[in-house]
Formats: structure tokens, sequence, C-alpha cells
């Protein structure tokens, strides 16, 4: 229902246009964890140029430079955007401990915050209007739904070590809780996220170890070249397992392709930039507040069968 009011919303926004005390000198900021070049965040930026070339705002992103490594430098991004004096922000919450105090600050200067992406259950601690993105439960939730109706009995999941971020566990322990068969884990350290050859060493080493293991899941879009090339290295014993992955990056998308994959799931990005936008403006301009404080916009299941139609969109 959430959905269908945000897309009648949209609808109505471009059809009529908005009238208030926004306009084109209106500027809006997006703080994430995250460069600009990581292919995931690209789509994210697609959503709020588009978002902000529609509804006649400005837009900027600010992202750091290695993603979910230093949460300090998304810290320091976000209190430069506060002094910039937007007239919202929105803003990515991965680490709540080190971010929340930041965000705060924003609220009570009196800018209003949109979180995207992670921080779904932070928007009352923090006094933002909404959260826009996935609930990192329910992806991991997901994906063991598609490993169980593969008939997969052994699943490794490459991830990070437990404790390292609040998100990845908890799309690790509810894959754990809802398949059916048995885990196992490849914890790649946070600061090797970037480093292909690395999750793959790892990764493979646990694959090496236990030869029961017949299903491979990435934990996001970080480790999927990585989890391709075991599958690769592996021959006939890649061939006859089951792989899937949370995130949909170009690597995953040849892979569904290729049927090398069996799914990905999507969190529709594009839509974590584009409706912050008309969440602030709609607010701005006729002080219109969400009724309903999360907006998911994932996740959705891209398998072989579907991808053509996900690859035609060029989100």
């Amino acid at each position: 229902m959430v959905e269908k009011l945000a897309f009648v919303t949209v609808l109505l926004a471009l059809v009529f246009g908005f009238e208030g005390t926004a306009n084109a000198e209106s500027t809006f900021i997006m703080v994430t964890h995250s460069p600009a070049s990581d292919t995931y965040w690209v789509s994210v930026i697609k959503g709020l140029e588009q978002a902000g070339n529609d509804l006649g705002v400005k837009v900027q992103y600010r992202g750091i430079e290695n993603n979910l490594n230093d949460p300090n430098q998304e810290r320091r991004n976000l209190e430069a955007a506060i002094a910039a004096k937007p007239d919202g922000i929105i803003v990515s919450d991965p680490t709540p401990t080190s971010l929340n105090g930041t965000i705060q600050k924003a609220s009570d200067a009196g800018i209003p915050v949109i979180i995207v992406n992670q921080g779904g259950d932070q928007v009352s601690n923090v006094g933002a209007l909404a959260f826009v993105g996935d609930d990192p439960g329910k992806q991991g939730a997901l994906a063991a739904a598609q490993f169980n109706a593969l008939g997969s009995k052994h699943a490794l999941i490459i991830t990070a070590p437990v404790g390292a971020l609040s998100f990845l566990d908890a799309r690790t322990n509810e894959f754990k809780k809802a398949f059916t068969g048995t885990s196992s884990l490849a914890e790649i350290p946070l600061t090797d996220f970037n480093n292909t050859n690395r999750i793959k060493t790892i990764a493979e080493a646990q694959l090496q170890k236990d030869a029961s293991i017949d299903a491979v899941f990435s934990i996001g879009g970080c480790c999927i070249a990585a989890m391709t090339q075991v599958r690769a290295d592996l021959g006939d014993r890649g061939k006859g397992m089951h792989w899937g992955t949370i995130d949909v990056t170009a690597v995953a998308t040849k892979s569904l392709k290729a049927h090398e994959l069996d799914f990905a799931l999507d969190a529709q990005q594009y839509a974590q930039g584009y409706y912050p936008v008309v969440m602030l403006a709609l607010y701005i301009r006729q002080a219109i507040r969400p009724a309903e404080t999360v907006l998911n916009t994932g996740p959705i299941v891209i398998t072989p069968k579907n991808v053509d139609r996900f690859e035609a969109s060029n989100r």
C-alpha cells in the first residue's frame, strides 16, 4: 500500500507540478557510505539526479573513498553538508553509533532528513522524516527461500565478521533462520571488502575444507565478482552448485544472463535516489510529511528468466 501511495505521489508531482516555497535554488544533499563509482550507487545517483531534474531542485551526492571502510569519513561529509545549510539532507545510516549524533544535528538545525538505504530502524532516533531502502532481514530470508526452492542443503555465506555491521548481521542471521539446510560462513574483514582476490581466497578456502557445500550466497555487491571467479575456479563442481546474491551489479547481470547465477535480489535502488527527493520537495513546498516512516524499495528477485527486462530498464 505504501509503495502505491508513493507512486501516485510521484505521478501527481510530475503531472501537476509543485507550488510553494521551494524553487530551482533549493538544494538537497545526499551523503552515503559508498563512492559514486560503486556500481550499486550509480543507480541511486541516477534516480537522485532524475528526481532533481523532474522536480526542479538542485541535488548533490557526497560519498566516501572506499565502500563502508571509514564511517568517520561519512560523518565528516555529513558535517560539511550540514554546514552548507541545504534545504534537505538524504543520508545512509549503516553505523548508527558513529552517525546518529551528527544526523540529529541536522534535524536540530531545522534541516529535514530522509534516511536512505540503511538505518530503517533509526528514523525516530534521529528526528528524520522517513526511511527509503531495504529491510536487511527480509533480504536474508528471501535469499534463503530461493535456495530452499532450489533444493540446496549446505550454503556458504560470504559475509563480514559477526558484529562488524548490524545490517550485514541481519542479512546473515535471517538467512540462517530461514534456510532449511546447514550454513557456514566465509568471513571477510571490512578492510578487504574492496579486494576481490582476498574475498576469493577466503571463500575458496572454506569450500576446499567442506565438500558438502552445495550453494554459495554473497551478502552484497562487494563480493559478487569474487563469487563468480570462485565458481569458475571450481570447474564442474561449481557448475553443479547453486549461486545467489544480494544486489544486482553489472557482473551479476552478466552472470544471470549466462545462467551462472541462480538469482540476485534487486533493491531497486534507483527508487532510493528518486523517492527521497519527492518526499523532501513535498515536505518543503506543501508541508506534507510521509504518513509511513518506512518505504521499502525491495527486495525483488531477479533470475535468468527476467534479467533481460531488468537490463532493458537501464537504471
